[in-house]
């Protein structure tokens, strides 16, 4: 079905020797009320055709008629704004809506390309901590956002289930006189503590830490208890991450994690020798990247330990490999910027003429309050973060203490209260831009008013209360509504929320674009306002319009379930 955006398009292309995709992308949504429904910037044009931006923008107006829906165009200080008729723009939108149901919003763009998205990639041995929830939903969110473009999207937890580290979790659990007889019935959280207590115990005593590295030069080596202590412990955190994947809805394609790659190491370190990359700097090797404006990449410590590089050079060669990826993105935190610098680089340099596809997709950091007053990132291994679980938890405990306060009749309160907890949690992260620190409030996350998501997540439960009571399908009827019944639908509100969902294709194509899913949190805030204000300017049930709104409800309904499910909020129907 032709849209309007394509419409304008092919009506300026002849006009402008642009291609019809160049315009589509340049048409805007006017900057102020009553200047049009559609607006195209002429100021690209004017360094070619040698004219000012408003003399082109009046000499297109001129040559524009009526069509498709779109009743007139006019010039206004360098834009050329499109006009649509109301009733002709409603029935087409809405019919869009209907005619795609559950796969509105979704598109093509993607063309069935490859995108490899590795995300979560937390630490084995260890808990999730809360500050772990943002990359997690970022990843999860982009994934279902490329799904929806078209890509075949590939998810990939990468697991930080090699080095140092288990060095130190076997020094200490060897300490407490703990032996694989009793892996059995150890927890995560006894895991966390032996963590926490070498931390402890090596400010005291530096000398844990060579203990610790000996121990993973051991593991690496292949000590037949170590490994088995290593597998133990690997098993024991992947429990716990699965039952946290689960609640959050997160899914993974992979859990391929860095132990993976070890038997690939070799072969990478030859490849590196053979193109003469590497080079020796105080018995460690390296790959200069002076030329690249970056410092050295470590690839083997003089004790012959391998790194983070190094694995990570074996992933991307075998991805590239197993999927022929077209784009392979990695969701970590601003603060591995540099690492992705040297990865791309020494794989450019190593002849993959794909490296440029590898792309570091970075996002601020979730900061929480400190008991000293200070907003900080912490650290879990130290026994100084918040725990996901423990904030999962406290949420459901707000807003069940809520639900219990309102609605204490209301069926599976807890399992409700968590529903909600966790899309507070989640829309708190998501709608700030991906680049931007988070000072983690909890009063704004689970606030029921204003820019949260309990906040659009009752927006979906009021329109699903409509349906309910006039027994209504969730879903409009692809056959839609009358021409005389599309008539019906005059109210301002009305045609402000049709605007509104006539966009959600291309805000799904902009979070794609931009690998933001602030782009449809910030959507999904736009359809609950426009839905809040429709409901209430306008009687549904019993009204002369009912069957027109409840068909304008039914689209709405369905833009905001896709828009929630697409950045990772619970889609619910009762509060």
């Amino acid at each position: 079905m032709k849209t309007y955006k394509s419409a304008i398009a092919e009506f300026l292309s002849p006009l402008t020797g642009l291609s019809p995709d160049t315009l589509e992308a340049a048409i805007t949504l006017p900057q102020h009320e009553g200047h049009g429904d559609f607006s195209f910037p002429c100021f690209p044009l004017a360094k070619v055709r040698r004219q000012a931006p408003a003399a082109i923008a009046q000499e297109l107006a001129a040559a524009f008629r009526p069509a498709h829906g779109l009743e007139k165009a006019e010039a206004l200080a360098g834009y050329l704004n499109f006009f649509v008729n109301k009733v002709e723009f409603t029935r087409d939108t809405l019919k869009r809506i209907a005619a795609a149901g559950a796969d509105w919003g979704n598109g093509a763009s993607g063309n069935n390309r490859t995108v490899v998205i590795d995300f979560s990639s937390p630490n084995m041995g260890k808990e999730l901590a809360f500050h772990h929830l943002r990359g997690t939903i970022l990843g999860n969110s982009l994934s279902r956002i490329y799904t929806a473009c078209g890509y075949r999207t590939i998810r990939i937890n990468h697991l930080g289930d090699w080095g140092t580290s288990y060095g130190k979790l076997i020094v200490m659990y060897r300490r407490e006189g703990l032996s694989e007889a009793d892996l059995p019935g150890i927890t995560i959280e006894r895991l966390n503590g032996l963590y926490k207590r070498f931390a402890e115990m090596a400010v005291d005593q530096p000398s844990l830490e060579d203990e610790a590295r000996k121990a993973f030069m051991d593991l690496e080596a292949g000590h037949p208890e170590y490994q088995k202590l290593w597998s133990g412990f690997r098993e024991i955190t992947l429990r716990e991450l699965r039952r946290l994947y689960r609640l959050l809805d997160v899914q993974f394609d992979h859990y391929t994690g860095e132990a993976f790659f070890l038997d690939q190491l070799p072969s990478v370190i030859e490849r590196l020798e053979t193109a003469g990359l590497l080079t020796k700097s105080q018995g460690a090797d390296i790959v200069d990247l002076e030329a690249d404006g970056l410092p050295p990449a470590l690839i083997r410590k003089s004790d012959g330990a391998t790194l983070y590089i190094t694995r990570d050079i074996a992933a991307a060669l075998y991805r590239r490999e197993q999927y022929a990826f077209d784009r392979c993105l990695y969701i970590v935190d601003n603060g591995q910027s540099l690492h992705f610098k040297q990865l791309v680089a020494v794989l450019g340099k190593m002849g993959c003429d794909w490296s440029a596809q590898c792309q570091h997709i970075p996002f601020g950091l979730v900061l929480i309050k400190s008991e000293a007053g200070d907003w900080e990132k912490g650290k879990t291994r130290a026994g100084a973060a918040s725990l996901l679980k423990d904030v999962l938890e406290a949420a459901r405990d707000k807003i069940l203490a809520i639900i219990r306060e309102k609605n204490p009749d209301t069926p599976d309160a807890e399992g409700l209260a968590m529903q909600i907890g966790i899309g507070g949690l989640i829309f708190s992260e998501i709608k700030n831009r991906r680049l931007g620190d988070i000072r983690f409030d909890w009063d704004q996350a689970l606030s029921f008013e204003g820019d949260s998501g309990p906040y659009v997540q009752n927006a979906h439960v009021r329109l699903c209360s409509i349906l309910r009571k006039t027994s209504s399908s969730p879903i409009p009827d692809p056959g839609g509504l009358t021409d005389g019944q599309y008539a019906l639908l005059q109210h301002p509100s009305e045609f402000s929320l049709v605007q509104t969902l006539e966009q959600f294709p291309d805000r799904v194509l902009a979070a794609a674009t931009s690998d933001d899913p602030c782009t449809l949190a910030q959507y999904a805030l736009e359809v609950a306002e426009k839905t809040h204000a429709f409901v209430h300017a306008c009687r549904v049930i019993g009204s002369s319009e009912e069957t027109a709104r409840i068909h304008l409800i039914q689209c709405a309904r369905l833009t905001l379930a896709n828009t929630l499910r697409l950045i990772s909020v619970p889609v619910i129907e009762h509060m």
